[in-house]
């Protein structure tokens, strides 16, 4: 049975796309601050909020060359200096990591993470490894304990595949990529992966790190709802092209974009209804994978629970009747072809 068409897809792009601008505060435009930076590089923005404070350099030459891998030293630097004082990175002389040596510069910042279990150290690693590349879960990892996040517990009751690469909730990664998700920080790629093991450059770090301190200041809403509606739209096309996998993947992010929102502005109706919205799109997804395995009769009760999230979507925020209605009219239609099937029983 199949359970949508190409045409449903239409009309569906614009209908949250934009709502929080005006309420969102708008960053000024900075000078360029380094030559190899300029404004149409996605790392501007980032790298020229770091920079004024204080968080991040460049090198005499005043560039700041954005394509440089970053070691694992160097990345624990970014994200440790600004959270200890000087005073205290002094008093710290020795480590028991034994590829560090007394007097390699990265010893303190190595240190002070270990004794705040931001990294694991000895007995379960003895090596730190600060010349390897660090990757993006070592990053995400690093720095959400850093500034005493609890990725654990943050959205911890999600435990559901978000990619081809980030499929499996028991990985380490696994809550520090969904943490990422649910802020912003990261989104999925046109290759449809998360890639947890992609080598980071001094452009991507900044970026990270950006995006993070963004999404503490509640200033990531928009992006937030704009990332449900993107994978909202990639749900659709999958199921349409009968790819129920990559649906599903679609659908976790979708619900984890609208749930950090709501993280940060709960009080705010389009919030609100945007969760309702992602979790009828989760009860769409599971309606289809259920009609393609003969179960007709659940997928008339999933998609009437899809049906009545949209209505309480449209309760919450008039401003999303439009993409109310659309999951209604899926809804429905994945009803009446249940319906049908089972009358053909």
């Amino acid at each position: 049975m199949k359970m949508t068409s190409r045409s449903l897809v239409i009309g569906i792009s614009t209908s949250i796309l934009g709502f929080l601008i005006s309420s969102v505060p708008a960053i000024a435009q900075n000078p360029q601050s380094f030559s190899d930076v300029s404004p149409d590089n996605p790392a501007y923005e980032a790298v020229e909020f770091l920079k004024n404070q204080g968080v991040i350099s460049g090198y005499e030459d005043g560039t700041f060359k954005p394509d440089k891998t970053v070691n694992r030293a160097e990345a624990l630097k970014i994200i440790v200096a600004p959270l200890v004082s000087a005073d205290q990175l002094a008093l710290v002389k020795q480590t028991p990591f034994e590829d560090i040596a007394e007097g390699d510069w990265y010893l303190p910042y190595v240190e002070a993470a270990r004794q705040n279990s931001i990294i694991d150290g000895p007995p379960s690693k003895t090596k730190f490894y600060g010349g390897n590349t660090v990757i993006t879960a070592e990053f995400l990892k690093i720095l959400e304990l850093a500034n005493q996040q609890d990725p654990q517990k943050f959205l911890g009751e999600i435990r559901i595949p978000l990619s081809s690469d980030v499929s499996n909730p028991d990985e380490w990664y696994y809550p520090y990529m969904r943490y990422a998700l649910a802020s912003s920080m990261i989104m999925i790629g046109q290759d449809g992966l998360l890639n947890p093991g992609k080598e980071l450059t001094r452009g991507d770090t900044a970026l990270l790190l950006y995006r993070f301190l963004m999404y503490q200041q509640e200033r990531r809403t928009q992006a937030l709802l704009s990332e449900t509606e993107n994978e909202m739209i990639i749900v659709l096309a999958m199921l349409d092209e009968g790819n129920i996998d990559q649906a599903e993947y679609a659908a976790g992010r979708a619900l984890l974009a609208a749930r950090g929102a709501h993280f940060k502005r709960s009080d705010e109706p389009i919030v609100q209804g945007a969760v309702k919205i992602a979790e009828s799109f989760q009860e769409i997804v599971k309606a289809y994978r259920t009609g393609m395995a003969g179960q007709f009769d659940n997928v008339v009760t999933l998609t009437g629970n899809a049906w009545n999230l949209a209505a309480r979507a449209r309760e919450l925020s008039a401003e999303l009747a439009p993409i109310s209605e659309q999951v209604q009219i899926i809804s429905k239609n994945m009803a009446d072809s249940a319906r049908a099937a089972m009358n053909q029983q």
